[in-house]
């Protein structure tokens, strides 16, 4: 195929809102995918130029030398120089220093300059000489952003900006002859609000955070990044959160002429960054761009021309006070007449966020666009207000660029347009570009012919492309996202198909007004693939959800559905094939990839093809499975294969062949299909390739076969399309469609010609179309391709016409009709569940028949759920009568199941039937029992799995929170009150920790070993040195042992002048300690050290004084003896708590066993009263919480059957235990018939049994029958009883009086132990302040030890820096160096020219000796003479003058080309005839001027090397400044470092020392949270105390005279509160009497007072409302009768109605079986018909049709007319109309 020609690219549509910049005054230029397209912005014709390289990167234009230069999107890139509209090139950028891997952005100066800036990993800014290829600088960013943009100055091209959302840096290319420099200098960008946040200077120490110790002389002040711990490059930009505000987002920038930059921000701020200074002011903030009329007069006046801004002028400078009324009134005039004249004005609204996310410069002012679509005027020139709305557009604004002249500006938006708006007629834009951006994701040409292609975005744009005019001819949005196109090679229908599953069909054979005219619901998922065969038979769709459907694509069939075949996993690819003659059918493949794991775009690993024969295609339900219309395996002729190698794209050939390309390797495979049968997809057979080609570098794709079936064309994501001949497959021809770097290609199609190749990008939103250019071996293959599609045209050129004709009667698709129909349907799907459901239950507990009545799609349901409801309805329809008769058998064998269930339980467990016996399915049973089982199974694994991790969780949590701990957290709850304590929780201290305890101890002993020594021998020093007697020699003897004494006993008189002032009388214990200001011999006292540690077991002898903690190690030592003591405090505590809680057991388990004695003194007086019985809780007992008993668990516990044996076994053992307990036992019966049960008879016992009456008593006999010895015993028997009575009595208050004593002594004991615990709470509040005052210790020296690591950082940061300043000071030293031997060098060969110059003019004489005398002097003049050169001014005209800022400053390069060239043409003017003078000879005239002419080039070179020399003098003069600064830097530094040791020396000499004073004594305002000691001072106690004592005694007087005030003031209060209170009370009783007088007598009130019977007058009326209730119950009663008469007649005509709809329903069957065996015999003789009787049926239903219209037309013309007629007739009537009042 690489023989047959070239594919050439015609054009390119596609813009995404790039950068679109003039290349000169009508020309605009934009890039388009991996092409560049220009367009002329007059004749709006395009060029599309393509680029030689990977795609195309960062674009950028040159208009003065109109050339336009891009960079690659590929590793080590390459930047290509163009120059237009010739397009050669001229240069092509490539160097190592330039770009690793990709360049983010690249700016043309005005000259022959251009500069870079590369991506990762090198972040490099680099400038290049694009006229000679090299490159000049490089420099790398620090800091560098991951996103950036860079600008060359148009006036100056050595200054440069970088540009990020959070960077901004100027640049400067400095020169030294050849040699190139780049300097940057990053700006400080300020905050949102307009502020600009203070910067560290890191050379030195300012105040950000000070940290300083409160009461010490010292404050050490920090950076952040000593703060942090930041040593680095990382330390010069550390922000910290509570220190930084937020900053500007920045996103576009433009240069002034005086080298000024704006810069628009994200939030809407613009800023001015100087030229010189690099500050930043704001210009404008978004509060400040929205200007009132009020408001408006407020802004400052016209500066006359633009340069006042770009001098700098601020838009708030020259505001005044108040607005003068005049000027607001002329404003609002000037306003109304521009509304008058029907200007475009449009009022501000104002800056706002992405308002200025593109800005450009122009005389006029800033034009800036942002995401709103307004295009902004920011001017200082309009009285108006500095911003004004210019243009108003739909979509976000994303580039504007202005033409070479200025007279039109190109806005850009993100929506693909590209609109042109004249700055000279405001409001008037013209709409060059509208291609609505927006990846493609369908491609497809429109037959018949090449005329158009149509393709589709994702957003649902459809649009039509003309081919041999490259324009877009229409569009149409579908509304829903888009996910695949095809077009019918049938009729001129494009089917599109959705993300949602829909297929949308778009009529396009009216391009003007294209419409939607159907849309099927195919697919639960997305449609991903849509392919039709060439004839347009079959329209085939595939999506992830496993179905292939087969549908009709022609409109007469109303895009019938033929049926599906169900594929297993998601659909990969779709190729379709129609082999051999018309009638052969289509052969379908589908490659798909089962794997239950999703993994986007996977490669295929399962072909599945079927066959489509033109039988199946007219009666396709003779192979469908169901009435589903699923196809049967058979009747498709379906197989199914593995394939061996996972590959994408699979696409059917002649020869039952299938091509595809490889996923693991870069090869195209072929797979013979015909030598290998396939199998079902159980058990399917594997396919291997039979060959492989070379193919594509990247994995996926797509391979596509032509219409006639000869070439074979595949695209790939690394964007390269290759066509082959399937004749000559390994040879192909291959073309760069577009850029891997955005995906590739996504789709390719051939035109019907097969001349033109169509192709769209995955991500870049371009569409590209090729031609062949045949070479003469190839224009057979194209000749033999054209005659393919020309019959194939003609061929289906009457199918189109009838298609299109019933395309064109389809009514349009509108989404208003399917939301009606939804609205139409019954209520929701869970309110239908839930009647359903009600129903069933209704029924079930009735006992009847319920029938699930047939399921309705959704309303939006598929086609294949549509289809099976229908399946379902029909089958229930088919089969009522018999489901009718098996719901009556089942209800009838469920009612006699149900009774024998019923007798069978009321029978003898002997007789009774297991119920599993009922059962008469038990199969199913089974299988119901299995799935319950398998679910069971399923959730104890995932319970136990839960459960497993909740135990690991309690394990952790009781390991490290119970287990670990030495003593474990407990409370001790008191009996009456609500004391609590608990004890310190406490782990086991690690070997660790003792070891490290035990290395401080040992270090402490030796140190105070060591002290103890030193006063040793300074004692025996001193008084050796006093024992001498002193001599004349002596008076200068060393008084050292002195010295080293005062030393000694310095630090003591210190602190005990301290505790003098800081102690006073105390009187508890802990105050005694506090005013020991000795202490304990060799001891501080508690009040110097700080706390009360001593009492509470925190001793310790090896603490270091408060006043010896200097060092770090000192503090780090205390710290550990500190814990240790907080430790052991605790410890100490505890163990008066583990007592204090022994205390309570023992008192709980007294309590208990006075409780049982008082259990049985209160169950002896018949007392209804509970013992009072204390019991621990959880908070006492917290290893319970651990321990989970069967009471907490609320829920049955389950048991398993094994566990169920084993309880069984142990109750039938307990069952027999207990029997044989219950047996004969002698010891039991014996005791029973000696003793009555008991061993010892107690008194209470004896006192519980009341005495017998005597038997005659019992008998009943009467007293008056008695005998003597009857009365006796009557009176012994009443004697006994008296005397049990009163046992009884002195029984029961002795019981009394011992249970009061025992609830005594559990009140006292409770009592006792409460106070206990009191004093216990009492020590845990004071040892909890101890610990407190040791942590403050702690926590104050780990302040003191950070600050200290703060300090080393900061030195390490100073070290650091002075290295990096050494290093810079070396490089500057060389590089001054090097510049002074250039410099040195340079001015030698500047003298020599100069020279050389002189000697050309001492030797003019010598050179023209032989010209006379009285000749040389005007033959010199001659040669002196010099034409006058005019300065550069730019040749523009008024207009361009007028919009061009950069007129008045045109780019050096320019002007020294334009000084040379007029200086050569001014000389040849001189050389010419009419100057020579008079006498010279032309030949010596000939001689003058080429001796003149090198005279001129020689004096130029001499101002060239003069303006180089000073230039390089000027470079040198920079190192020499940058030499110099960085010494300062560096002798700085070195000053802050001594500072810094000095500060670091201080800080370690000023202690802090914590004090342990009376809260008496303090007499400081407290603060907010604690007392801030830094301005107090200690005073001695009697001083304060004599001021006490005068203010007691003022006070006491003061307190007389005030309460002597107080009473009489109290008297004064009492007699005026009595005179309030007698006028009150006037007042009732002026109210009362007015009341009383006032009162109405009304007629009731009459009647009630003169009638005596109320209860009379009360029961008439209660019998009139009886009577009313009555009557109205009557009438209720008969309105309910006629309503259910009224109901029963309703309910007979219903069921009559019922009755006559189901023998509608039978008509109806009927009906439609004729209609459909006539329209079988219509279809069949279809075949048989004539054209020309198809053609006359057709002309007579057009013709009836045109008939009905008409006259349907006069009827209304008729009905209006007689409308008329009446209105005529009313008016000849009068009108009466009565007038309401």
């Amino acid at each position: 195929m690489d023989a047959a020609g070239t594919l050439e690219l015609q054009w390119a549509q596609g813009y995404n809102g790039t950068s679109a910049q003039y290349i000169d005054a009508k020309t605009l230029v934009h890039a388009c995918g991996s092409t560049v397209k220009f367009i002329d912005t007059e004749s709006k014709e395009e060029t599309v130029f393509p680029t030689p390289g990977e795609g195309v990167g960062p674009l950028a234009v040159n208009s003065n030398f109109g050339v336009f230069g891009f960079s690659e999107l590929c590793p080590q890139p390459r930047i290509f120089v163009y120059q237009y509209p010739g397009f050669l090139q001229q240069a092509v950028l490539k160097d190592e220093k330039g770009a690793q891997l990709e360049y983010l952005s690249i700016s043309f100066s005005a000259g022959y300059h251009l500069a870079t800036y590369s991506g990762v990993p090198d972040h490099c800014v680099a400038v290049w000489n694009w006229h000679n290829g090299t490159i000049l600088c490089n420099q790398s960013v620090s800091h560098p952003p991951p996103q950036a943009s860079l600008t060359v100055s148009p006036t100056n091209w050595r200054q440069l900006c970088l540009l990020g959302e959070k960077h901004l840096s100027v640049w400067q290319v400095e020169q030294c002859n050849k040699t190139f420099l780049l300097r940057s200098t990053k700006v400080n960008l300020p905050a949102e609000d307009g502020t600009l946040p203070e910067r560290e200077n890191l050379n030195e120490a300012p105040i950000h955070r000070p940290i300083h110790i409160t009461g010490a002389n010292t404050e050490i002040k920090m950076t952040r990044a000593a703060i942090a711990g930041v040593v680095g490059e990382n330390a010069e930009n550390l922000d910290v959160g509570e220190d930084v505000k937020r900053r500007v987002k920045l996103v576009s920038q433009c240069w002034s002429p005086g080298g000024d930059i704006y810069v628009g921000c994200a939030g809407g701020q613009l800023m001015k960054i100087e030229a010189d200074t690099h500050k930043v002011k704001i210009l404008l903030k978004p509060e400040m761009g929205l200007l009132s009329r009020e408001s408006s007069a407020i802004l400052p006046q016209a500066a006359g021309s633009l340069e006042d801004l770009h001098r700098g002028t601020s838009l708030t400078e020259g505001i005044p006070e108040e607005p003068a009324a005049e000027e607001s009134q002329q404003q609002e005039k000037v306003e109304e007449t521009k509304l008058e004249r029907g200007d475009s004005v449009f009022l501000p609204e104002g800056l706002r966020e992405g308002s200025l996310n593109c800005i450009t410069l122009h005389k006029n002012g800033l034009y800036a666009g942002g995401e709103d679509g307004t295009l902004r005027l920011i001017s200082l020139a309009s009285k108006d207000g500095p911003l004004s709305d210019v243009y108003r557009g739909s979509s976000p604004i994303t580039s504007l660029g202005f033409s070479a002249d200025y007279q039109h500006l190109a806005v850009g938006t993100s929506r693909g347009s590209v609109h042109i708006y004249d700055p000279g007629a405001p409001g008037s834009v013209t709409d060059l570009l509208d291609v609505h951006f927006g990846n493609m994701v369908g491609l497809a040409p429109l037959g018949p012919g090449t005329k158009h292609c149509v393709t589709c975005r994702e957003d649902g744009e459809v649009q039509v492309w003309s081919v041999e005019e490259p324009s877009l001819v229409t569009c149409i949005p579908i509304g829903v996202q888009a996910t695949s196109l095809v077009c019918s090679p049938s009729t001129e229908v494009a089917a599109v198909g959705t993300k949602s599953g829909h297929v949308y069909f778009v009529d396009l054979s009216n391009l003007q007004s294209p419409r939607i005219i159907y849309r099927h619901h195919m697919h639960q998922g997305p449609v991903l693939h849509l392919m039709h065969d060439r004839e347009g038979k079959v329209l085939v769709t595939g999506s992830d959800d496993g179905y292939v459907f087969v549908m009709d694509p022609r409109p007469s069939t109303e895009f019938k559905i033929l049926g599906y075949i169900a594929v297993a996993g998601e659909i990969t690819s779709v190729s379709v094939l129609n082999e051999g003659n018309s009638g052969s059918g289509v052969k379908v493949a589908v490659t798909s990839d089962p794997s239950p794991q999703a993994r986007p775009q996977a490669p295929a690993t399962q072909l599945v093809k079927f066959d489509l024969s033109d039988a199946v295609l007219k009666d396709p339900t003779s192979v469908h499975g169901s009435t589903r219309c699923d196809f049967t395996d058979e009747g498709v002729q379906k197989q199914t294969w593995k394939l061996s190698v996972p590959c994408y794209g699979a696409c059917l050939a002649p020869g039952g062949l299938l091509y595809a390309l490889a996923h693991s390797n870069k090869r195209m495979q072929r797979f013979n299909l015909a030598q290998t049968k396939g199998e079902d997809e159980e058990n399917n057979h594997t396919l291997h390739p039979d060959e492989e080609y070379l193919s594509h570098q990247l994995p996926g794709g797509t391979v596509l076969l032509t219409t006639h079936q000869q070439w074979l064309a595949s695209c790939s994501p690394d964007g390269r399309v290759a066509v082959r001949t399937l004749q000559q497959i390994e040879r192909w021809n291959e073309v760069v469609a577009h850029s891997f770097a955005t995906g590739g290609v996504r789709w390719m199609r051939f035109s019907t010609d097969m001349q033109y190749l169509f192709t769209i990008g995955r991500k870049d939103g371009t569409l590209s179309c090729y031609k062949w250019n045949f070479s003469p071996a190839g224009k057979s293959e194209a000749s033999e391709a054209m005659e393919f599609a020309r019959g194939h045209n003609t061929k289906m050129h009457s199918l189109r016409r009838l298609e299109g004709a019933s395309a064109a009667t389809m009514p349009e698709w509108s989404m208003v009709k399917t939301v009606s129909h939804t609205d139409s349907r019954p209520g929701s799907a869970t309110q239908q569940e839930d009647k359903l459901r009600s129903r069933k239950e209704e029924a079930m507990s009735k006992d009847e028949i319920f029938t699930t009545p047939t399921p309705t799609p959704a309303s939006d349901a598929t086609w294949l759920e549509t289809k099976i409801q229908q399946a379902i309805r029909l089958e229930s329809q088919q089969f009522s009568e018999l489901k009718k008769d098996l719901r009556s058998q089942i209800r009838d064998m469920r009612r006699t199941i149900h009774s024998m269930m019923a007798e069978n339980a009321e029978r003898p467990d002997i007789e009774k039937l297991d119920r599993s016996e009922f059962n008469l399915d038990t199969a199913e049973q089974k299988r119901m029992q299995a799935a319950a089982d398998d679910r069971v199974a399923a959730l104890r694994e995932e319970l136990e799995f839960k459960m497993l991790a909740l135990q690991y969780l309690r394990d952790l949590i009781k390991r490290e929170c119970w287990d670990s701990m030495k003593v474990k957290g407990r409370n001790v709850l008191a009996f009456h009150t609500s004391t609590d304590v608990s004890n310190y929780p406490l782990r086991e201290r690690t070997k660790q920790e003792m070891d490290e305890v035990a290395r401080v101890t040992r270090i402490r002993k030796i140190e105070n070993a060591e002290l103890a020594a030193w006063k040793e021998i300074s004692k025996n020093e001193a008084a050796f040195a006093v024992s001498r007697t002193p001599g004349p020699d002596d008076q200068f003897s060393d008084d050292a042992s002195v010295i080293s004494d005062f030393d000694i006993n310095a630090r003591k008189e210190v602190v005990e002048l301290t505790t003098k002032a800081s102690t006073g009388p105390k009187t508890s214990q802990e105050e005694e300690l506090l005013d020991d200001e000795e202490g304990a011999e060799g001891k501080e006292a508690p009040s110097v050290t700080g706390s009360l540690a001593v009492d509470y077991g925190g001793d310790n002898e090896y603490y270091y004084s408060q006043f010896d903690l200097h060092t770090r190690e000192q503090k780090i030592n205390q710290i550990v003896l500190l814990k240790d003591a907080i430790y052991r405090m605790k410890e100490a505590f505890n163990k008066q708590f583990e007592s204090v809680s022994q205390l309570k057991q023992q008192e709980m388990v007294r309590i208990k066993e006075r409780n049982a004695r008082i259990s049985k003194i209160l169950d002896d007086l018949d007392m209804a009263e509970a013992a009072w019985q204390p019991a621990l809780t959880i908070d006492e007992q917290p290893e319970k919480l651990l321990v989970v008993e069967d009471s907490e668990v609320k829920v049955e516990k389950y048991v398993s059957p094994e566990e169920q044996k084993v309880i069984e076994q142990q109750k039938k053992k307990e069952e027999e235990r207990r029997l044989k307990e219950q047996g004969d036992n002698a010891r039991e019966r014996g005791l029973v018939d000696m003793m009555g049960g008991v061993l010892e008879v107690k008194k209470e016992d004896e006192l519980k049994q009341d005495i017998p009456k005597p038997g005659f008593v019992a008998e009943g006999k009467p007293e008056a029958e008695w005998t003597e010895e009857e009365k006796k015993a009557m009176v012994d028997y009443e004697k006994k009883v008296k005397e049990l009575t009163e046992e009884r009595e002195k029984y029961r208050k002795n019981l009394e009086a011992e249970l009061k004593k025992l609830q005594t002594q559990n009140s006292e004991g409770s009592a006792s132990f409460d106070e206990a615990l009191g004093q216990l709470f009492k020590r845990k509040v004071k040892t909890e302040m101890v610990i407190n005052q040791e942590e403050l210790k702690i926590v104050r020296l780990e302040l003191l030890i950070l600050a200290e690591e703060e300090l080393a950082c900061r030195e390490e940061e100073l070290y650091r820096l002075l290295d990096v300043k050494k290093a810079a000071k070396v490089e500057a030293a060389a590089r001054l160096q090097e510049a002074r031997v250039a410099v040195e060098h340079f001015r030698e060969e500047y003298e020599n020219i100069v020279a050389e110059d002189k000697v050309m003019d001492r030797a003019f004489k010598k050179d023209f000796a032989d010209v006379p005398a009285h000749l040389q002097d005007p033959l010199y003049k001659a040669f002196k003479r010099r034409p006058r050169v005019q300065r550069f001014r730019t040749q523009l005209d008024p207009a361009t003058a007028a919009a061009n800022p950069f007129a008045d400053r045109p780019p050096s390069a320019r002007v020294s080309l334009h000084t040379t060239q007029s200086l050569y043409t001014a000389l040849d003017e001189f050389d010419g005839p009419v100057n020579i003078p008079d006498g010279i000879e032309p030949y010596v005239w000939q001689r003058l001027c080429e001796t003149r002419r090198l005279k001129v080039e020689k004096e130029q070179q001499v101002k060239q090397k003069a303006l180089t020399l000073a230039e390089m003098n000027a470079f040198l003069q920079k190192r020499t400044e940058e030499d110099d600064r960085l010494m300062d830097d560096i002798d700085d530094l070195i000053t802050l470092q001594n500072k810094l040791r000095e500060d670091k020396m201080r800080w370690m000499l000023n202690l802090e020392v914590q004090f342990l004073l009376k809260q008496g004594q303090v007499e400081v305002d407290s603060g907010p949270f604690i007392h801030d000691y830094s301005d107090s001072i200690l005073l001695h106690r009697g001083v304060i105390e004599d001021l006490n004592s005068n203010i007691k005694t003022l006070g006491d007087a003061k307190l007389q005279i005030m309460v002597e005030s107080k009473d009489f003031r109290k008297g004064i209060h009492q007699l005026e509160w009595e005179r309030r209170r007698m006028q009150m009370q006037k007042s009732d009783l002026d109210t009362k009497a007015r009341d009383i007088q006032m009162f109405r007598m009304t007629k009731d009130l009459q009647v009630y007072l003169g009638d005596e019977d109320h209860s009379a007058m009360t029961a008439h009326q209660i019998s009139v409302l009886e009577q009313t209730i009555a009557s109205q119950s009557k009438n209720h009663e008969k309105r309910v009768e006629e309503f259910e008469s009224q109901l029963k007649e309703l309910r007979r005509t219903i069921r009559r109605m019922e009755e006559q709809n189901r023998g509608l329903d039978r008509e109806l069957e009927e009906l439609n079986v004729s209609v459909f065996e006539r329209k079988h015999i219509n279809e069949v003789n279809a075949d048989v018909r004539s054209d020309a009787a198809a053609e006359k049926r057709m002309a007579d239903i057009v013709q009836r049709r045109k008939l009905v219209d008409l006259a349907k037309a006069q009827a209304q013309e008729v009905a209006v007319l007689r409308a008329e007629v009446e209105r005529l007739r009313m008016r000849t009537f009068p009108a009466l109309v009565q007038v309401e009042h």
